[in-house]
């Protein structure tokens, strides 16, 4: 039988980077599902590494043992997956942070799933900054929109940002025990070329060489491709794990719909899915001993609850030692826990809600003092302008006439 998505070929690569001493990037390739993703952890070794690994593990186990997986035949079939598995790893991974004290831990996720039965539709979800991009005709478009305060400010990047808020994230698997995915259905058509990337990638590289490079290599091997994309990254400095996707179209699309839509499909499409309940003694204390920063430098990527407790992390914050604990599919003891469909809406939170207030009071405590400095300004200058108008002018001396003698430069001696 032929594979659903055969006209799809594609290849990864991660790598820990310059600076960094552990990886916390993830990644999973399921090309016989038409599903893609790339997951940024943050927490250190025990927080975002685990979170990232939980993400990606959550995805596979949804896409190869879920009794809905063969219904997954369109591309928002395939999302509601999607939501499914990173809600279930979501609720798994606040529930562990909170029993460990780890608080910040999570992962950003961005993900692409293809339409089997209209090969020229897909849908994108992320949350967080992790980015979906695509090629097409030469031209490079960013397809998510980053889930930043950088992002909900206008800013094409963060370094125009107090130091406090740079690199700050709104959205991520793990803060909450629910996540809100989301969704930016696309076209698909022969020759495109998508881009999944963390944003090790994406800060070290910028739209226009990245577009440059996926012009010059898009038509090669993808494997090189991807070697490209994360040496550029590389050579840039290298600051924060860079992982890559790269899924090329092949130069023929199958013409749509290549079959019936089954009702098990269009009841997926359909699912409503719930939070999950908040179990009462999950929490072993009220102590942190990790922040959302990533390892190493202390900075990086950070959330809106963990700018909100403000701890200040230390090394043995990140680089706790010890056995890396299974996720909950390798477990394969958790259920998959019914989410939200409502991929676009902002949830809210207190703690994001503090975030923004400090924000706001931030900008009205740089404009009071502008205008505190403009004030004092121009009463300086109405000062001087008010003593330069008081002054009498002194009137000349009279010329002395025969009372002394005139020295060499015309002073008179008496």
């Amino acid at each position: 039988m032929k594979p659903a998505f055969d006209y799809l070929t594609s290849a990864e690569l991660t790598d820990v980077g310059r600076r960094r001493k552990n990886n916390e990037d993830s990644l999973i390739r399921l090309p016989e599902a038409g599903v893609f993703c790339v997951a940024d952890g943050m927490g250190g070794v025990q927080g975002g590494e685990v979170a990232s690994k939980a993400s990606v593990d959550a995805l596979k186990k949804e896409f190869t043992e879920s009794p809905d997986a063969p219904f997954a035949l369109t591309a928002d079939a395939s999302a509601r997956l999607v939501e499914r598995a990173l809600n279930s790893a979501s609720n798994w991974i606040k529930e562990r942070a909170e029993g460990l004290g780890l608080n910040g831990s999570g992962s950003t996720a961005v993900a692409l799933v293809f339409d089997r039965v209209t090969p020229s539709q897909g849908v994108a979800l992320h949350a967080g900054d992790s980015r979906a991009y695509r090629l097409r005709d030469e031209k490079l478009v960013q397809l998510t929109v980053d889930h930043s305060v950088a992002a909900a400010a206008g800013l094409a990047d963060d370094s125009s940002l107090p130091p406090m808020f740079r690199g700050v994230i709104t959205r991520a698997v793990g803060l909450d025990r629910h996540v809100q995915l989301e969704a930016t259905p696309f076209d698909v058509v022969p020759n495109d070329i998508f881009v999944l990337c963390s944003d090790g990638l994406s800060k070290m590289v910028n739209d226009r060489r990245l577009q440059k490079l996926l012009r010059k290599h898009g038509d090669g091997d993808l494997s090189e491709l991807a070697r490209v994309l994360v040496e550029e990254a590389l050579k840039e400095g290298g600051e924060d794990n860079v992982s890559v996707v790269v899924v090329r179209v092949a130069k023929e699309l199958p013409k749509g719909p290549t079959m019936e839509i089954p009702p098990e499909t269009l009841a997926l499409e359909k699912l409503v899915v719930a939070e999950s309940p908040t179990p009462e003694s999950s929490h072993f204390g009220d102590e942190h001993d990790a922040t959302g920063e990533t390892a190493e430098t202390g900075e990086g990527i950070r959330t809106a609850s963990t700018m909100a407790d403000m701890v200040t992390p230390t090394d043995s914050d990140h680089r706790q030692v010890g056995v890396t604990p299974d996720t909950p599919a390798s477990e394969g003891t958790r259920d998959s826990t019914p989410v939200s469909r409502a991929p676009a809406a902002v949830r809210s939170s207190s703690r994001l809600k503090w975030l923004w207030i400090g924000l706001a009071l931030f900008v009205i405590a740089g404009a009071a003092v502008w205008g505190y400095q403009e004030w004092q300004a121009w009463r300086v200058l109405s000062a001087r302008r008010n003593a330069e108008k008081s002054v009498t002018p002194v009137a000349p001396a009279p010329e002395a006439r025969g009372t002394g003698s005139e020295t060499h430069d015309g002073a008179l001696q008496e």
